[in-house]
C-alpha cells in the first residue's frame, strides 16, 4: 500500500514524461522503468560485491588488460572510457539536468551490461539479464533537461523515506505496480495489464507451494509471476503478522515460517517463467520481477506459439510436461499465421483425414492454441487457471468442440468461473471466464480416436461471479468493504476440491464474506520528520526505537497504543484531548494581557467612573495584539510535526487552534467587557508557549496517515441468498430407459430402484457405441442436460438451475408443468394440421 503522497508523485512522474512528448504509453513506462532500474541497480551491485562478485561498474578483465597494455599516455583515457562509476544512480543525480549524460554515457554502458557480468553469476539478481538491455535507449529529448531533473528528483523523493532493505524493496515494487495501474486506468494501453485482484484470486485457486514451477506463456508485465511469489510469502507468514487489504493485497509478508530451502525457492527466478512476444513488454516484465525481489527471473521475449527450431532458449523454456502450474490471460480473439506455428502434432492437433490440409493445425485461433500449449507444458497432475473469452466454452467449430472434449475426457476440468461482463473495461467488453483444469494424460498417451471410456471429468463445478469489488462501468472504481463474490467463490471452490459434491452443497445458498475494518496507516513519517526538522526523537520521544518500523507501513494505533484502531474514534479521542488542552493554554497565555485590563475596569460603575464596555474592549484588543501574533506564530511553527501532503492531522490542528483561540478569547473578552460581574481568576502563566503548543501538536500529529480498508484473514461472514451462485453438472449422465433388459433377462430398466444407472446397462451401451461412424452422439442414450449431450458445452448459463421458488404464481409447480405440457400438445396438434394442409396442396 502506497501512501497518497507517493501515488501523487508517481502521477506527476508519468505526466512529466507524457507532456515531454513520450505519448506512446509503452515507451513512457519503459523510460520510467529504466530510471527505476538504474536506481535499484546500484543497491543490487552493492549486494553482489559483498558476496565477492565484481562490480558491474568496474572495468571487465579484458578492459583491464587493454588498460595495462596501453601506453602511459593512453592509460588515463582508456581508464576514463571504461570507468562506469558515472553510471551509478548517485552520480546520475549530480548530472540530472543533462539528458546527454544518460544518452551518451549511461545507456551505451547499460546496453553492454549483460556482457560485463563476471563468471559465477548463476542464481544472482542479474544472471538472466543476458542481452535484454542490448536495445535500451533513452528517448527523452536532449533539450528536456528540466523534465529529466524533475523525474530524478521525483524518484529520489519516492524512496526518500523508504530506508534500506526490505522496506525500500517493497516500496519500489509497489511503486512500479501503481505506475502500471495508472497507465491502465488512464486508458493508456492498459490492455496489457490483467486486474491484480483477479490474478491474486487465480493464484489462490491453485495454491502453489515453494519450489513448484509456474509459467505464464503470455506474461505481459509479469503480474501472475510476482503475484505467485507474493502468495507464497503470504502463505509462510504467521497469521498474527499478516495483514490483508480489502482486495486481498497482502502486507507484512516475511516468509519467516518457511524453511531455508523453501525461502530460497520462493525467490528463485527459475521457478517463475514467463514469455511475451513483445520485446519491450518482456523487458518491462523482467524489471518488474527484479524490482519485486525475484532473483534471476526467467521472463524472456519469445512467441510461445511459434516454431522453436533454432531457438534454443525458447525451446528449453517450453519443454513439454515440465511445469506444475500455468497461470495466464492470453490474447483474446487473435489469429496466428499457420506457417509460423510450431509443427509438433502432439502439441497442436492436426486436421487429419485426407487432402492437402490434413497436416495443418486444426485452428489458428490464439485462444485455443494457447490452451493446447498450456496442456502440453503441464506435468501430469499439474494444474492451470486461465482467463478465456466465453466463446471458448460454447463455440461450435471442430477445434472448439475437440478442445473441450479433450479437456473433459482425457483430463479433469475442476471449475468454470464466469466473470462479470465489465472486468476488462474500458478496453474490451468481451465476456470472460476462468477455466481451471488438471492434466491427467501424458502427451504421448492421448487416444487417437473418441474413447469409449467414461470421461475423466465426472462433474464440472460452475460459479457465477456477479460482483468483483469494482464498479461495473468503464471507470471500474474500487468498492472496498462491499460485496465481492470472489471471496465466496474461493471458499466454495476449496470445499468442492476437498469434499467433492458434498463440499459443493455446503453453503449452497449462502454468501461467504470476510469482515472489513478501516485503519489509518502511515509510512516512514515519524522518524524522518524528527530527523529532518528537529533533534532526533524530539517529535515523538515516547517511541523507544523507530528503526524497527522505519520505511514500513504501520497502523497509527500500533505506533501509538493509546489510540484506538478505528480512525474516527482516534480522531475523536485526539480532538477531545487536544481541544481541552489548547483551550487551557489560550486561557492561561492571554491571562497575562487580560488581567490588568480587567483590574482596570472591574471598579467601573462603582462611582469612581462609569463603565464603558467599548472602551474596555478597545483597551483589551490593543493589549493582546502582540501576544496574539506570537501565539499564531508558535501554532504555525508547530505545524512542522505534521505531514504536509494530504495528511488529515494538519487541517484538524488548524481547526483546533482556531476554535480554541476563538473560545478562549471570547471568555477573556466577556470578562473584560462585563467586569466585575464576571470574575477573572488568577491563572498560572504559560512559561514556554512554543513548548506547550508543540506538546499538544505532537499528539494531534499522531493522526497523520491514510485510511485503508482491511479484511479479515478468514471468510466466515454468512448471508443468505435467494438463489445459489454455484452448481455442479455431470459430464456424462445416462437417460432413463425403462424398457431395457439385460441379455439374461434378470435386469429390467437402465436405472435401479435408487435411480442409479446400472453398470451392465453402461457396458452394453458402450459396447454398442455412443457415437455413430460420423462421430455424432446417438439419440436417447444420454440425459440431454448433461455436458456431453450438449456438444461438451461449458457455458455456465447453460446449466444454471432454475429456481422454482422465484416463480410468482398462485399455481403449484406441478400445475405449471401440467399447463406447459397442455400448451405443448396444443402446439403439436396445430403443427400436424399445418403439415396436413401443406401436403394437401402439393
Amino acid at each position: 500500500m502506497l501512501a497518497p503522497h507517493i501515488k501523487k508523485k508517481v502521477d506527476e512522474l508519468w505526466n512529466r514524461f507524457w507532456s515531454a512528448g513520450l505519448t506512446n504509453p509503452l515507451v513512457a513506462v519503459e523510460q520510467i522503468t529504466y530510471l527505476l532500474f538504474l536506481k535499484r541497480l546500484e543497491d543490487i551491485d552493492q549486494k553482489r560485491v559483498e558476496r565477492g562478485l565484481r562490480s558491474v561498474y568496474a572495468p571487465t578483465p579484458d578492459e583491464e588488460r587493454q588498460i595495462e597494455a596501453a601506453s602511459d599516455e593512453n592509460k588515463p583515457g582508456l581508464r576514463s572510457l571504461y570507468d562506469a562509476a558515472t553510471c551509478r544512480w548517485s552520480y546520475i543525480r549530480q548530472e540530472k539536468t543533462r539528458p546527454a549524460h544518460l544518452i551518451d554515457k549511461v545507456f551505451p554502458w547499460l546496453r553492454t551490461i549483460g556482457a560485463r557480468l563476471s563468471s559465477g553469476e548463476d542464481g544472482t539478481e542479474l544472471a538472466s539479464i543476458h542481452d535484454r538491455m542490448a536495445d535500451a535507449y533513452f528517448q527523452l529529448d536532449p533539450n528536456k533537461g528540466k523534465v529529466l531533473s524533475d523525474a530524478i528528483d521525483a524518484i529520489d523523493q519516492l524512496f526518500a523515506r523508504a530506508g534500506e532493505g526490505n522496506a525500500a524493496q517493497d516500496i519500489m515494487g509497489d511503486t512500479f505496480e501503481y505506475l502500471l495501474s495508472e497507465v491502465a486506468t488512464a486508458g493508456k494501453n492498459g490492455q496489457f495489464r490483467t486486474p491484480r485482484h483477479l490474478i491474486r484470486f487465480m493464484v489462490e485457486l491453485l495454491d502453489p507451494e515453494p519450489g513448484q514451477r509456474v509459467i505464464d506463456p503470455a506474461a505481459g508485465t509479469g503480474g501472475f509471476l510476482f503475484s505467485t511469489q507474493q502468495h507464497l510469502m503470504r502463505k509462510y507468514t504467521a497469521p498474527e503478522t499478516l495483514v490483508l487489504e480489502w482486495d486481498g493485497t497482502p502486507h507484512r509478508t516475511d516468509g519467516a515460517a518457511a524453511k531455508p530451502e523453501q525461502y530460497t525457492a520462493i525467490h528463485n527466478g527459475a521457478n517463475f517463467v514467463g514469455l511475451d512476444n513483445d520485446r519491450t513488454m518482456a523487458r518491462i516484465g523482467w524489471m518488474n520481477l527484479v524490482l519485486h525481489d525475484v532473483t534471476d527471473p526467467h521472463l524472456l521475449q519469445g512467441d510461445s506459439l511459434s516454431k522453436r527450431e533454432g531457438k534454443g532458449q525458447l525451446k528449453q523454456l517450453l519443454e513439454p510436461e515440465t511445469y506444475d502450474f500455468v497461470l495466464a490471460n492470453p490474447p483474446f480473439t487473435g489469429t496466428v499465421d499457420s506457417g509460423d506455428l510450431e509443427p509438433d502434432s502432439l502439441l497442436f492437433p492436426r486436421v487429419g483425414g485426407k487432402g492437402k490440409k490434413k497436416d495443418e493445425s486444426i485452428t489458428n485461433k490464439s485462444e485455443l492454441l494457447f490452451l493446447w500449449l498450456m496442456l502440453d507444458l503441464l506435468r501430469v497432475g499439474g494444474r492451470c487457471a486461465v482467463i478465456i473469452p466465453e466463446g471458448v466454452l460454447f463455440g461450435n467449430t471442430d477445434a472448439h468442440v475437440r478442445l473441450r472434449r479433450e479437456l473433459l475426457t482425457e483430463h479433469v476440468i475442476e471449475g468454470v468461473i464466469s466473470l462479470p461482463g465489465g472486468v476488462f473495461q474500458p478496453y474490451t467488453g468481451v465476456k470472460t471466464s476462468i477455466l481451471i483444469f488438471r492434466k491427467e494424460t501424458r502427451r504421448d498417451e492421448r487416444p487417437t480416436s473418441t474413447s469409449r471410456a467414461a470421461p475423466r471429468t465426472e462433474h464440472v463445478w460452475f460459479y457465477e461471479v456477479e460482483e468483483d469489488g469494482y464498479s461495473k462501468d468503464a471507470k471500474r472504481n474500487a468498492r472496498p468493504g462491499q460485496q465481492n463474490d470472489l471471496w465466496d467463490a474461493l471458499e466454495k471452490f476449496k470445499a468442492w476440491i476437498v469434499h467433492g459434491r458434498a463440499g459443493a452443497q455446503r453453503h449452497e445458498k449462502v454468501l461467504l464474506q470476510p469482515r472489513f475494518r478501516v485503519e489509518r496507516w502511515r509510512q516512514a513519517l515519524l522518524r524522518d520528520t524528527a530527523d529532518q526538522l528537529t533533534p532526533a526523537g524530539e517529535a515523538f520521544p515516547a517511541l523507544p526505537d523507530t528503526s524497527m518500523w522505519d520505511g514500513h507501513v504501520w497502523g497509527v494505533h500500533e505506533l501509538f497504543p493509546e489510540l484506538p484502531a478505528d480512525p474516527k474514534a482516534a480522531e475523536t479521542q485526539a480532538r477531545n484531548a487536544a481541544s481541552g488542552k489548547l483551550y487551557d493554554v489560550v486561557i492561561r497565555y492571554f491571562a497575562a494581557s487580560t488581567q490588568p485590563i480587567w483590574e482596570q475596569w472591574r471598579t467601573a460603575g462603582t462611582g469612581e467612573r462609569p463603565m464603558n464596555a467599548a472602551h474596555a474592549l478597545a483597551d483589551w484588543q490593543k493589549a493582546i495584539k502582540v501576544p496574539q501574533q506570537d501565539f499564531n506564530r508558535a501554532a504555525k511553527e508547530a505545524q512542522r510535526f505534521f505531514e504536509s501532503e494530504d495528511g488529515p492531522a494538519l487541517p484538524l490542528w488548524k481547526d483546533l487552534v482556531k476554535d480554541a483561540v476563538k473560545a478562549g478569547l471570547s471568555f477573556h473578552e466577556t470578562a473584560v467587557t462585563q467586569a466585575p460581574v464576571v470574575q477573572f481568576i488568577q491563572q498560572t502563566p504559560v512559561a514556554d508557549l512554543k513548548a506547550a503548543l508543540e506538546a499538544i501538536a505532537r499528539n494531534v500529529a499522531k493522526l497523520d496517515g491514510f485510511d485503508v480498508t482491511l479484511r479479515s484473514l478468514v471468510v466466515d461472514q454468512a448471508t443468505d441468498l435467494k438463489a445459489a451462485k454455484h452448481w455442479v453438472v455431470p459430464v456424462r449422465a445416462w437417460a432413463r430407459n425403462d424398457e431395457w433388459r439385460s441379455e439374461d433377462g434378470t435386469l429390467i430398466g437402465s436405472h435401479d430402484a435408487d435411480g442409479l444407472v446400472r453398470h451392465a446397462y453402461m457396458q452394453a451401451m458402450l459396447a454398442a457405441g455412443l457415437y455413430d461412424d460420423t462421430g455424432t452422439l446417438k439419440d436417447g442414450l444420454l440425459d440431454p442436460d448433461c455436458i456431453e449431450a450438449r456438444d461438451w458445452n461449458l457455458s455456465a448459463g447453460q446449466y444454471k438451475p432454475f429456481d422454482f421458488t422465484q416463480l410468482k404464481s398462485d399455481k403449484s409447480v406441478a400445475e405449471l408443468i401440467g399447463a406447459l405440457k397442455t400448451t405443448e400438445q396444443d402446439v403439436i396438434k396445430g403443427l400436424d394440421k399445418l403439415l396436413a394442409m401443406v401436403k394437401g396442396r402439393e
